[in-house]
């Protein structure tokens, strides 16, 4: 176990409250571009779509580049070997979870992708375990109360022990890649969690847009069509996507995880279910019943709940983390 390394002037504006508030904007951003993946769906392969998007989202952020702080990160030796590293596996993780989620989509629907999506709530405290991290007795009942949440919103249809055998008996290889992709999600917030206070929140978010954009570009070359036509009648989602659910909120996720701990991450960017079904209510006619209300209900008690440790526990969580 090595030093915590000192944590720099950049991250003391940064309060858990404020980086509390960025994940929440993560996950409102995250809940609404479901909708954007199922719409590019129809015009371009998954592969396509994620190298394309992740390449613009760099192009988004790349300017914050020259920032002063983001400078000095930069020179400073002992940060760019946290940098490249992290930026390589999350960019990996960026790649693959995006590629797994896009083609489960084409075979399932968009609610059983936020459902299947938003288990690595539950996937991220026990690679923290695993890890050796510390997770705090109001993070587990948080955890579960998020699980209990995401299965009311997405499943209000489910109504007894047949309806819940048919569902069963319903998924498909779509749901499969949408469960690795939960999985993948879930490494790619420890990776996060390790690489964000070590290096640079910013130059970390640019590296891995590029990494995962040139992965996920050159699979599609290899294993997808893709063509000027096809990109240009996705152009609108694409974009969408990668200006807010790749520049805007993955950065804001690295930036916030400076300071939050991953289980605390994941049980904030769980909300994303939320957001996902009132935009499909909002935009796609969806309605929201008791039962998907009463998930909200219990998604928002489990974000409440992570916020009962002390500052000192959260203090020694993040240490922890950066062990």
């Amino acid at each position: 176990m090595t030093d915590a390394p000192t944590i720099p002037a950049r991250t003391r504006w940064l309060t858990p409250l404020r980086a509390d508030g960025l994940l929440l904007a993560c996950a409102v951003i995250w809940g609404i571009s479901f909708l954007w993946q199922k719409w590019a769906n129809e015009h371009v392969g998954a592969l396509t779509y994620v190298g394309v998007r992740s390449l613009l989202g760099a192009v988004v952020v790349a300017p914050l580049l020259f920032k002063a702080s983001v400078r000095t990160a930069l020179r400073d030796p002992s940060r760019r070997r946290p940098l490249v590293l992290g930026g390589l596996a999350a960019g990996a993780c960026l790649a693959a979870a995006s590629a797994f989620q896009q083609t489960g989509l084409k075979t399932t629907t968009v609610t059983n992708a936020g459902f299947i999506t938003g288990l690595y709530v539950v996937l991220v405290p026990f690679i923290g375990r695993f890890l050796g991290q510390r997770i705090g007795w109001a993070a587990w009942v948080a955890v579960v109360l998020s699980l209990g949440g995401l299965t009311l919103l997405s499943f209000s249809h489910v109504m007894s022990v047949d309806d819940l055998a048919g569902f069963i008996d319903g998924l498909n290889r779509g749901d499969l890649w949408v469960l690795a992709c939960a999985v993948t999600w879930a490494v790619h917030v420890h990776v996060v969690g390790w690489a964000a206070p070590r290096s640079d929140a910013i130059a970390l978010s640019v590296l891995q847009f590029v990494v995962g954009g040139v992965i996920a570009t050159s699979l599609a070359f290899m294993f997808e069509s893709p063509s000027i036509g096809s990109i240009e009648a996705a152009a609108a989602p694409i974009v969408l996507s990668a200006i807010f659910a790749v520049g805007v909120a993955f950065t804001l996720q690295a930036v916030a995880q400076d300071v939050a701990p991953p289980t605390h991450t994941a049980i904030l960017l769980s909300l994303e279910s939320v957001f996902c079904a009132i935009a499909g209510a909002v935009w796609l006619g969806e309605e929201l019943g008791v039962r998907q209300v009463g998930g909200a209900a219990l998604l928002l008690a489990a974000a409440l709940l992570a916020q009962l440790p002390s500052s000192s526990a959260r203090g020694r969580d993040d240490e922890q983390q950066r062990t």
